[in-house]
């Protein structure tokens, strides 16, 4: 409770009056005895309590009257919900993410989100600062502006398909309420507390709640508090489309098939879940596939240039995450050329991708890749935009020579000695060959030119070093081999991992957008050069500049770059994988997390109740004015109880008046 006038409690002195008005009031009055009276002594012993009873009560009454007319003058308040407050910076987190679009009810629970939303802005007073963060739009700005422009944002706020990070959002509002410099701050964290959306890499170990510097924000000890309303769902299973890879990983070639590879992950109502490919505004295929299993759809030939699609099945409560959107470039078979001492199992590899027509002859100074041992032909290679797939040699004693050919051609990285012995081998490789089995018995130890660099390593051994390295210079790409791929060095020749170990390596230096999917929606994405605008899925122009990342990821789709009218590169945007975990957060893990003391609401209906909760609550003065005027009836009827004067006369009987006279 607090006073908005505490001054007026002086006036609280005022108690004092009835007291000594009762204290010192005394009747004067002359001691007689007569003997008639004698009878009347019992009467008056047993009014004599009665009488300072009733005394005592007006006295009490009268004591009470004051106090509560000096308490409305102050003007006191009841702290909590509802009623006035001090000026408070308030953020709102709505949690606008890709899983707030699944239905419950026959409604979103975006929109369940957005009345909740409302109400604490119909709770704010003008004096209030308030901030929206839709925890959907991790690129978008913090909103602010009158109570009408919040609630006109509040309503447009729409369900996006990227992933919510409620961590960044809580550390923004913490931020936002620092330097509002208001008396009080409160953060109202609306969301269905989806467990991953409070999951990010770099967070506080154990994930434990960040205060305020002191002084900053008077509340709770430098605390913010959080309001948070638990929008969670019973409803946890949910299938979807994951894992989308075209061709295994390698692009398709012109006039050439290849095939889709589609996960099905998640819980399915049926063991058969129906798929649909669509490409280049058609069907090319549908196929049936169960929750934990890869579904093959081949798809094509095409003629040369973008092919964009998506995979679908039928939709369920949430929505979004039953299409998966993909693009890629349909091109030419690379050319190739080798130069060196290639060993005799590569040797054999690379006519049967050339009678495959996965790659082309070529001179070295025109092909677009080149395999060399030992450095050889590297400074010969001048076509622009070549690719450089470099093999080490048996013999250390070429390794100088190698060096040197390196440095020549730009490459920042050295040759060096291997460091251990034995058979190693390859881990942390992400690549789309199967490496398990391949075993690595000598090696070279790859040195780079800078820290930078090592984070172009692709495959590294279980000893720890780099096998596989790459990397770009101003002539184009290269692909480091630590060792040499020959049985002496490496099993890799005797197993079914070499012959697309090796499309792999000379097949990946064109645009391979799409056949991995690493693009999810949120992302900022870095156009290509020469873009001059983006077409986004809905169609809409979005003029940009090259040198700056696109921001307006949040929808899921195909993103056309072009430069004037020409597509230079079309990008496929997906929903991430973690907001299709319908997974709640624990109410233990949720309050470590959070930073300040929190109060969880479950009812929308009591939400107004629970906001502002740290500022002025309603006043009561109009109570106390009430209880004032029944005390005054009750004193009225106490004092007008007792006997008046005429009838204590009356009761005396004639003759003892007249002797008392």
């Amino acid at each position: 409770m607090g006073f908005l006038s505490p001054i007026f409690l002086l006036a609280g002195l005022a108690v004092a009056v009835p007291l000594i008005l009762h204290l010192f009031h005394r009747h004067d009055a002359k001691r007689m005895v007569f003997p008639a009276l004698q009878y009347l002594l019992r009467t008056e012993k047993e009014h004599a309590r009665t009488i300072r009873f009733r005394q005592l009560l007006l006295l009490l009454l009268r004591i009470t009257a004051v106090l509560l007319l000096v308490g409305a003058g102050a003007r006191p308040f009841v702290r909590g919900g509802g009623g006035v407050h001090d000026p408070t910076a308030t953020i709102l987190i709505l949690d606008n993410s890709m899983s707030s679009g699944l239905i419950r009810g026959g409604a979103r629970v975006l929109d369940l989100l957005n009345a909740v939303a409302l109400r604490s802005i119909e709770r704010a007073s003008d004096e209030d600062r308030i901030w929206l963060i839709r925890a959907g739009e991790p690129g978008g700005p913090a909103i602010t502006g009158s109570r009408a422009d919040l609630r006109a944002a509040v309503s447009a706020t729409d369900v996006t398909d990227a992933r919510g990070d409620l961590r960044s959002a809580l550390e923004r509002a913490m931020l936002l309420a620092a330097g509002s410099r208001l008396p009080a701050a409160e953060i109202h964290l609306i969301s269905d507390l989806q467990a991953s959306a409070f999951e990010r890499s770099g967070s506080p170990a154990g994930g434990e709640a960040v205060p305020f510097e002191a002084g900053q924000i008077p509340a709770d000890g430098g605390l913010i508090p959080v309001v948070v309303f638990d929008g969670r769902s019973g409803d946890r299973e949910n299938a979807y489309l994951d894992s989308l890879i075209i061709g295994g990983g390698l692009p398709p070639l012109v006039n050439q098939r290849t095939r889709l590879s589609i996960l099905l992950a998640g819980d399915a109502d049926s063991a058969d879940v129906p798929l649909r490919l669509v490409a280049a505004n058609r069907i090319r295929g549908a196929v049936s596939s169960g929750v934990g299993i890869s579904a093959l759809l081949p798809v094509g030939p095409f003629a040369a240039g973008y092919v964009d699609g998506y995979v679908e099945t039928d939709p369920d409560d949430l929505r979004a995450d039953d299409r998966r959107f993909f693009a890629f470039q349909v091109r030419s078979a690379p050319t190739l050329a080798t130069s060196g001492s290639i060993p005799f199992f590569l040797s054999e590899a690379i006519p049967v991708l050339m009678d495959a027509g996965r790659i082309g002859p070529a001179a070295i100074r025109d092909a677009e890749i080149l395999i060399s041992v030992a450095g050889a032909g590297v400074t010969e290679a001048t076509r622009e935009g070549r690719a450089m797939v470099v093999l080490p040699p048996n013999d250390p004693a070429l390794l100088p020579g190698l060096n040197r050919a390196l440095g020549a051609a730009g490459i920042p990285w050295q040759y060096g000695p291997a460091s251990g012995i034995g058979e190693a081998s390859i881990t942390r490789w992400s690549g789309p060959v199967n490496l398990d089995d391949v075993r690595i018995r000598s090696h070279y130890t790859l040195i780079p030119g800078t820290e930078e660099l090592s984070r172009g390593v692709l495959a590294t051994l279980s000893s720890g070093e780099p096998w596989l390295a790459e990397g770009t210079t101003s002539r184009g790409g290269y692909l480091l081999v630590a060792s040499a791929l020959d049985e002496q060095s490496t099993n890799l020749p005797l197993t079914a991992a070499l012959l697309p170990l090796l499309e792999w390596m000379v097949s990946r230096w064109g645009d391979t957008q799409g056949t991995h999917e690493s693009v999810m929606a949120g992302t900022p994405i870095n156009p290509p050069p020469g873009t001059s605008s983006v077409r986004d899925p809905a169609g809409t122009l979005h003029p940009v500049d090259a040198a700056q990342p696109f921001l307006a990821t949040a929808k899921a789709g195909l993103y056309a770059f072009l430069a004037g009218d020409s597509i230079i590169q079309m990008i496929a945007v997906n929903a991430p994988r973690e907001e299709s975990l319908l997974l709640p957060i624990e109410n233990s893990d949720l309050r470590s997390l959070l930073p300040g003391p929190a109060t969880l609401v479950g009812d929308s209906a009591r939400w107004t109740r629970a906001v502002f909760s740290a500022g002025q609550g309603p006043e009561i003065w109009r109570w106390l004015l009430v209880a004032v005027a029944l005390v005054l009836v009750a004193e009225s009827l106490v004092a007008a109880s007792g006997p008046s004067p005429d009838r204590s006369t009356s009761e005396v009987p004639p003759v003892l008046q007249k002797t008392v006279d």
